[in-house]
């Protein structure tokens, strides 16, 4: 068969949402890679949140982190956009106006206001109130003492905003983009921002770009919110068993559920291995 470029979300597609890679998805990225496919990450995590030993393995090709804001062809960075330091006050100020518990994600690491560092056991339930757990898991976060002045910003997270969806929305008029979050920890409003129109197929497109493929050739894999843009553009999209219904409807195929050996399985159906 023709080699592929595939694009894979991590948190609940390469691993389990507890920060595992099952076995068989292992075999089947060792398997895949060998055959000659290239394969990429394509997360909402920014490149710092992006787990260094999943990136050691050597089965990846390229990354698009930052839910599209970077694309890395190798160790190179081939693209990137920064939001604008204009627009970043205004949401700050949005944000901590809604008392939300906020993180923005950067080209050099993760960071929140000291009110919410003093207080994610209230954000992250389980195990993940734990701190060592919370930094394995999502990477260390840092303190802005001024989060306006914050640079290099690729998208925030928040969740607990004292705001409805729609009034979100608006806030966000034609410069950013709402994305309901993945991990749904809260029972209240949480989600991630980013700059409208740079998403994950945005940062495919780049990537392909960057070493000359067509996306006759794309295949993606995801489970969350923010995987429809990419299932959408990859020439075929599979959602992961574990995945909302809402993504599986708008899915070419659908595999097991991470834990259920389902890359593995994804993979096999498109021949990839085996």
């Amino acid at each position: 068969m023709d080699k592929k470029v595939v694009f894979l979300d991590i948190d609940g597609t390469l691993t389990t949402l507890q920060g595992t890679l099952p076995d068989s998805a292992k075999e089947a990225l060792r398997e895949a890679s060998a055959r000659g496919h290239q394969l990429v990450i394509c997360s909402g995590r920014t490149i710092t949140q992006v787990y260094p030993w999943l990136l050691n393995t050597g089965f990846f090709s390229g990354v698009v982190s930052g839910a599209g804001a970077e694309v890395r062809v190798g160790d190179k960075l081939v693209f990137q956009h920064l939001v604008d330091p204009d627009q970043q006050s205004r949401l700050v100020d949005f944000l901590e106006e809604r008392e939300a518990y906020y993180y923005i994600q950067c080209t050099s690491g993760i960071y929140a206001p000291r009110y919410v560092i003093e207080r994610e056991e209230k954000i992250f339930p389980g195990r993940l109130a734990d701190p060592d757990q919370r930094e394995e898991v999502f990477g260390r976060t840092y303190v802005a003492e001024d989060p306006h002045q914050i640079s290099g910003v690729n998208k925030f997270l928040f969740f607990r905003a004292k705001a409805g969806v729609e009034e979100i929305r608006e806030f966000c008029g034609d410069y950013f983009e709402f994305t309901e979050s993945s991990f749904r920890r809260t029972g209240h409003v949480d989600g991630e921002i980013t700059v409208r129109g740079y998403d994950k197929s945005e940062g495919m497109r780049q990537y392909l770009k960057a070493v000359g493929k067509d996306l006759a050739d794309t295949i993606a894999f995801g489970d969350g919110p923010n995987d429809h843009e990419m299932l959408e553009t990859a020439y075929t999209g599979v959602a992961m068993g574990n995945a909302s219904d809402d993504l599986k409807e708008k899915a070419d195929l659908v595999t097991d559920p991470i834990d259920r050996d389902g890359l593995y399985k994804g993979f096999e159906m498109l021949g990839l291995v085996g």
